[in-house]
């Protein structure tokens, strides 16, 4: 029998505190912003307390455990002190419901759309178990100039300013125009973005990552974040970068046997 003594024990919370770290460290996750949260494998009969209703169907993720960062933590907080901030939930076996297991239990008010999206990946990439939603500031950025307010405009020319770029994300950026915080709008239209992309820009909100693992997630966020501060540099010098051109994107990712991905 899993008991709440055996949370501190689960080695997916140096993740949790890695991951957290970094997002300090880049000033990604400002006061309480930003989440993430972690899809696993069952460890062991679970004993839990009152079920919660949520407000979709997850079908996808009946009995699933999940790891989720609390309401109101703080990322730079959450790299001390992953034990405190993050709680570990389990979806009912009917997808409809859950209930707290151990550790922090306010969970983050994006739940439902964490469940939205975690049903989605279950479903068709189940190899991503991390999903981290954070708030880079040239992310943010890029959904202010007009002409880059959809997925494959932001993807056409902020992915050509980095040789590897798109061997990291070929499918490109996903794009979810304004949807309220926290909403069930947000996550059922981000389910279906990472349904194929790794990265969904949520307009003047902040950006979404899956992976394996939440450095796996972070390392797509870091590939992104890194063209997007070229494009603002080239644009401060006056440039208005053009890129790679489709020749040579194509061979690149020719030669990995991933142009299948771009197309």
């Amino acid at each position: 029998m899993f008991t709440r003594e055996d949370f501190i024990d689960l080695p997916h919370l140096a993740d949790f505190s890695n991951t957290a770290d970094w997002l300090s460290r880049r000033v990604w996750s400002e006061g309480a912003g930003g989440n993430m949260s972690v899809r696993l494998d069952s460890v062991a009969q679970i004993e839990g307390g009152e079920a919660h209703a949520l407000p979709l169907h997850v079908p996808h993720l009946a009995g699933t455990l999940l790891l989720l960062t609390g309401s109101g933590t703080r990322t730079r907080e959450t790299a001390q002190h992953p034990e405190r901030d993050v709680g570990l939930y389990q979806i009912g076996e009917d997808g409809r419901s859950y209930i707290w297991i151990a550790g922090n239990k306010k969970p983050t008010s994006e739940l439902p759309a964490h469940c939205a999206i975690h049903n989605a990946l279950a479903q068709h990439r189940p190899q991503h178990k991390a999903i981290m939603h954070t708030h880079p500031a040239n992310l943010i950025s890029l959904c202010h100039v007009p002409e880059l307010a959809s997925g494959p405009a932001v993807s056409d020319k902020i992915l050509r300013l980095q040789s590897e770029a798109r061997l990291h994300l070929p499918e490109g950026i996903g794009y979810v125009p304004h949807q309220i915080p926290g909403s069930l709008e947000l996550g059922l239209a981000s389910a279906e973005l990472v349904k194929d992309h790794r990265l969904v820009l949520w307009h003047m909100h902040g950006c979404l990552a899956t992976g394996s693992t939440l450095a796996d997630a972070f390392d797509y966020m870091e590939v992104f974040e890194k063209c997007a501060g070229l494009y603002w540099t080239l644009r401060a010098a006056g440039i208005d970068p053009v890129g790679m051109t489709d020749e040579h994107i194509e061979k690149t990712l020719s030669a990995f046997g991933i142009l299948d991905r771009f197309k």
